[in-house]
């Protein structure tokens, strides 16, 4: 690993997502009688749960509203370790018609409120409604089919697509650089 991003790898406390192109696919596809379908990846869900175990805060920074996206975080918030205080919640934060500085200030205020700063946290964006906030955080990740815009300004760009496992890709590098042996872990 690039010892330029392992040194901020090791500095991340706090993670925050786009949905759209990071979590979810960018594909959206839709059935004959109109139903709508988003595909995101297991491993990703894993990989937050790991985050999430060894004390990482999560959020959800996205310009657009998703059931997808609110079924799925309910599904991680209502765990039993959430449930108990062992793990925090993840927090989503934005909605529609959320542009690129709206992003920078609900992850400014989300960071305060955690009592965490830009240098501590890690972004993972695709698209341009992502550049501000990229330029703001310690480790800026992009999946491998971001924008190229997204690209330049990245530290790390996953070798996998959003919503097929870029999230993990972060996620490993992040727990390597903190020396976290992830074959140890076991999440509840």
């Amino acid at each position: 690993m690039d010892t330029d991003i392992q040194t901020k790898a090791r500095k991340v406390r706090a993670v925050a997502l786009d949905s759209d192109g990071v979590i979810f696919s960018s594909k959206i596809l839709i059935s004959e009688d109109g139903k709508r379908f988003q595909e995101r990846s297991r491993v990703d869900a894993l990989g937050i749960g790991l985050l999430r175990d060894v004390g990482i805060r999560i959020a959800v920074i996205t310009g657009g509203s998703s059931v997808f996206l609110n079924l799925l975080t309910k599904q991680f918030n209502e765990m039993p370790s959430v449930r108990n205080g062992t793990w925090a919640p993840i927090a989503v934060l934005g909605g529609k018609h959320v542009h690129a500085k709206d992003k920078v200030s609900l992850g400014e205020e989300w960071l305060s409120g955690v009592g965490l700063t830009w240098e501590e946290c890690a972004y993972m964006g695709d698209d341009l409604s992502d550049h501000a906030i990229m330029q703001k955080v310690g480790l800026a990740a992009a999946p491998s089919q971001a924008e190229d815009v997204i690209k330049k300004i990245a530290h790390f760009i996953a070798p996998r697509r959003g919503g097929d496992g870029a999230v993990r890709d972060l996620v490993n590098i992040i727990l390597d650089a903190q020396g976290v042996d992830v074959t140890e872990r076991t999440l509840k």
